[in-house]
């Protein structure tokens, strides 16, 4: 066959060509999907509903911690957009500032009363000319002494690999070795916003799976968002 191609012709012929293309691209694409596998577990998150979790914060024990080098961690962010902090629940490490900008078009005045941080910008418009050093580990609520229904989260890591769930209640997170365990928080989960679940890799390999996908459910103290109304006062909702 490739004599007919080849007659009257020194090198490859056309169809030549043509053959040796495709199967150097077929190769190229098998190896391509081949080189690129999905890595880790993705768990997801769901309330006793149903419904995905969005804001579920998993804190990895016993894996290598990644941390930025000293003196080079970015500011973090905590914005204030239409009365309410954006994003609700924002992770930073140990040793992190934050910038409380006012994106709104009114003053907001916030501040929080947790043990790891208490502090207090009052009244104000615009960014606060420094932000806020968060220096020790633990979760932060925040609050407005003028909008009471608003209400955020800081959840300051101690080092541990951290990660949060996007609105489909998804998190993927590094194959993990044995003795691993899962610190689990959610602001749902407890009454006082502060507990935890922990969970091993014996308990999450027990667990039922989609799609591959390891599917967790969280039986959460609060059913629905606490609903706040103004002008109640500084601090009446933040006892911490």
């Amino acid at each position: 066959m490739w004599r007919l191609f080849r007659q009257g012709h020194g090198g490859p012929s056309w169809a030549e060509q043509v053959l040796t293309t495709f199967l150097l691209l077929s190769f190229i694409q098998v190896h391509s999907v081949r080189a690129e596998p999905e890595s880790g577990l993705v768990l997801e998150f769901h309330d006793q509903q149903g419904k995905p979790l969005a804001d579920v914060v998993v804190s990895v024990r016993g894996t290598s911690v990644r941390k930025a080098p000293a003196g080079n961690i970015p500011v973090a962010v905590m914005d204030q957009v239409n009365k309410q902090f954006r994003p609700s629940v924002l992770i930073v490490q140990q040793g992190q500032r934050v910038s409380f900008p006012n994106s709104d078009n009114i003053r907001h005045h916030v501040y929080s009363f947790s043990s790891p941080k208490i502090f207090e910008i009052r009244l104000y418009a615009n960014t606060p000319k420094e932000p806020v050093l968060f220096d020790q580990p633990g979760l932060v609520v925040l609050g407005c002494n003028i909008h009471d229904q608003m209400v955020g989260y800081i959840y300051v890591s101690d080092g541990a690999d951290t990660f949060i769930s996007n609105g489909d209640g998804r998190i993927r997170i590094p194959d993990l070795p044995a003795a691993s365990t899962l610190s689990v928080w959610h602001p749902r989960l407890s009454l006082n916003e502060n507990e935890r679940q922990t969970l091993t890799l014996q308990q999450l390999n027990t667990m039922p799976r989609t799609d591959g996908h390891i599917q967790i459910t969280l039986s959460l103290a609060v059913a629905a968002p606490e609903q706040h109304q103004e002008g109640q006062g500084f601090g009446n909702k933040l006892r911490r």
